[in-house]
């Protein structure tokens, strides 16, 4: 992590870790293990992801209506890897 900004979500090894700077006069944020129940998307709705894909892999992302939660579709477009022939 370059940069790390508290509140960011961070995830590595299989866990989900948040962003925290527990005293801004003392050190550098850190990175500590989260519970997903812990996050908040500011308006107390629930838990707050990031959804990033790499060519190949796309994500489009369909905000929520009403109660409904957000679509994520994630897929696969084979066109956008490097041209392998020589």
């Amino acid at each position: 992590m370059a940069n790390p900004i508290p509140g960011n979500i961070e995830y590595a090894y299989s866990r989900t870790y948040i962003v925290v700077n527990p005293n801004a006069a003392l050190g550098p944020p850190t990175c500590r293990i989260s519970d997903p129940d812990d996050f908040s998307n500011g308006d107390g709705s629930g838990a707050k992801y990031d959804f990033d894909g790499v060519k190949p892999i796309n994500v489009d992302i369909t905000p929520g209506v009403g109660t409904n939660p957000p679509i994520v579709k994630t897929s696969m477009d084979i066109q956008q890897l490097d041209d392998r022939t020589a």
